[in-house]
């Protein structure tokens, strides 16, 4: 890249967290989400979080993402996933990429708390987590039907034969749907 290369390109500060830094989001008792880079952080190319999964609890239902690819590398712990009907188990190192439009969750079937670092491209999950934090705080109920609406509020589909969104898995060794 040449200097006038450079001058034409928009420069955005360069970011820097230290551990446990950036925008935390609740999910309640189904974990935490600490968003550390969004949409004005990268121009719009690609979000970042932690998310920390309490043992025994489920993720989103199971969904498909019209417009973002996405992908987790595990920290901590031991997460699964079903992805477009396989289930696979990711222990901390593994690395997992869903494009957009194959259907997929994850939860932490493990007796010990989990945590990842999900990558999305392009930006804009922070906005479905910022709404998600909005109807926790108003007293909205957990229910399928809420999360589907906000799933689709945020391009994303949830098929009719998904569960609810995160919580403590009836039976932590058989995949949520």
């Amino acid at each position: 890249m040449g200097d006038n290369d450079r001058e034409d390109a928009q420069i955005r500060p360069a970011l820097v967290l230290a551990p446990g830094e950036g925008r935390p989001v609740s999910l309640g008792a189904a974990g935490e989400v600490i968003l550390k880079a969004v949409s004005s952080d990268t121009g719009g190319t690609l979000a970042v979080y932690e998310f920390t999964v309490p043992p025994a609890t489920a993720g989103p239902p199971l969904h498909i993402h019209r417009n973002w690819d996405e992908a987790f590398y595990v920290l901590e712990g031991e997460m699964a996933f079903l992805i477009d009907g396989q289930t696979s188990t990711a222990p901390a190192g593994a690395f997992v990429f869903i494009p957009r439009g194959v259907p997929h969750t994850f939860w932490n079937k493990s007796a010990a708390p989990a945590r990842q670092l999900t990558v999305f491209t392009p930006a804009g999950i922070e906005d479905y987590f910022d709404d998600v934090t909005q109807v926790m705080t108003a007293g909205g109920e957990d229910t399928l039907e809420t999360a589907t609406a906000l799933m689709e509020k945020h391009d994303m589909v949830v098929p009719a034969s998904s569960r609810a969104a995160y919580g403590a898995l009836t039976s932590p060794q058989n995949p949520p749907r």
